[in-house]
């Protein structure tokens, strides 16, 4: 039978290769083989799992364009029913006689052509020769293989992310920048609204990386049934593991500021990201971009972290017998960030006195002009320099409280 190009393509990306085979009747090696020759691209193994799922699943499926044209006519081999075997008829032997009879030899069969081995049949693994064998002991021997196998096939996907927990982060991303776009200061937009933690650790421009990575890290760890949370984070034999992307900084000198230059200060420097990125699995492993290999090239690695860190919490958690433990050690990791918060605010309050201080002295020399105008502004900026002084908690009529209390006794004290 004939089909178009386009035909095959549809029906292989909503049925998958070996659905469209059965539905049609067709043999499977032979149709692999057509569509290869064909230049048809077909869905990965990940995204079958998606195809499988229905009309969910195809909404989340990245279909490339079909290169070529598309009316090119293909031929497929249907599948051969197996021929039954001719009755035979039992001869009776001739009588020996003197005379030795020729005996007629039977031609060769010809022998028929080898199917194509069909792609999606993975390679055999020596799994107990595998180095991974030894660091996942934890795991049973069946759950073992699977994510051994797993760490061989796990790749970053080409085109956009489709799991819905990056999706849901791309747009928390975007919907920040375009805030940044119209209040045009993104240091008044951090002060007013909630930035991304994502951006505190890693530059923009390694943004889509890190999507990329989780979009393929999510889709493994889903595949050997465990679960990704709402928050980024995933649950592995019940044991939650944090993700967190870091990105190197380097110190490089600045240009000097007003107030440098006033009080003659030498050189100071700022930070700047180096754009290699590190994947923390917890706080207790992480992998880093090589010069040889990026964190995406070792994926592999990241998943047997994943299911090393479940183990190791799950250890900790038996060696202090209560999960309140834990949880408390996450409270207190709130408290120290909520602190570091708070040291930069009041940071941020100390420059902007600094500068109140070096315009008024150069309104006093008159290398400034607009003396009318500095009461009004100066006020303004001593009223934001109190509302992000975490010792004063001064009351914006706008922006409200930044900060209660300093001191105040923390809620659920233990």
């Amino acid at each position: 039978m004939n089909m178009t190009r386009q035909e095959i393509y549809d029906h292989i990306w909503t049925r998958t290769v070996q659905g469209f085979a059965d539905e049609f009747n067709l043999n499977y090696p032979m149709l692999l083989r057509r569509i290869k020759e064909a230049d048809i691209p077909k869905p990965s193994r990940k995204e079958i799992l998606f195809i499988r799922q229905g009309e969910d699943g195809l909404r989340a499926v990245h279909r490339p364009e079909l290169p070529g044209d598309p009316e090119e006519e293909v031929r497929l081999a249907e599948r051969r029913e197996p021929e039954q075997a001719p009755e035979t008829t039992v001869r009776k032997s001739p009588k020996k006689t003197g005379t030795k009879k020729k005996v007629r030899k039977s031609a060769p069969k010809e022998k028929e052509p080898e199917q194509a081995v069909p792609e999606e049949i993975p390679e055999l693994i020596d799994y107990e020769k595998h180095p991974r064998w030894t660091s996942l002991y934890f795991l049973p021997q069946a759950e073992r293989r699977k994510v051994i196998r797993e760490t061989e096939n796990i790749r970053l996907k080409d085109g956009e992310p489709v799991h819905p927990t990056v999706i849901a982060l791309q747009r928390e991303i975007a919907a920040w920048q375009t805030q940044v776009d119209i209040l045009g200061d993104e240091d008044f937009a951090s002060a007013v609204l909630d930035k991304p933690s994502l951006l505190d650790r890693v530059s923009e421009e390694n943004v889509e990386r890190v999507f990329r990575i989780l979009d393929s890290l999510y889709t493994s760890v889903e595949l050997l049934g465990e679960k990704v949370l709402p928050d980024g984070s995933v649950a592995i034999h019940d044991q939650v593991v944090n993700l967190r992307f870091t990105e190197s900084r380097a110190r490089v000198p600045a240009d000097p500021s007003v107030y440098d230059e006033l009080n003659q200060e030498g050189p100071k420097w700022t930070m700047q990201y180096t754009g290699k990125l590190t994947l923390s699995a917890g706080y207790l492993y992480s992998i880093r971009d090589r010069k040889k290999a990026k964190v995406e090239d070792r994926l592999g690695d990241a998943l047997e972290l994943l299911f090393l860190t479940a183990f190791q919490l799950s250890q900790d958690h038996e060696s202090r017998g209560d999960r309140e433990a834990f949880e408390s050690f996450n409270r207190e990791l709130e408290r120290t960030e909520e602190l570091i918060q708070l040291a930069k605010d009041y940071e941020d309050a100390e420059r902007i006195r600094k500068l109140l201080k070096a315009v008024q002295k150069k309104l006093g020399t008159g290398e400034l002009e607009y003396k009318d105008y500095f009461p009004t502004w100066a006020a303004w900026a001593s009223e934001k320099a109190e509302w992000l002084d975490p010792t004063v908690g001064f009351h914006d009529a706008i922006l409200g409280r930044r900060h209660d209390p300093i001191l105040q006794p923390p809620k659920n004290n233990s």
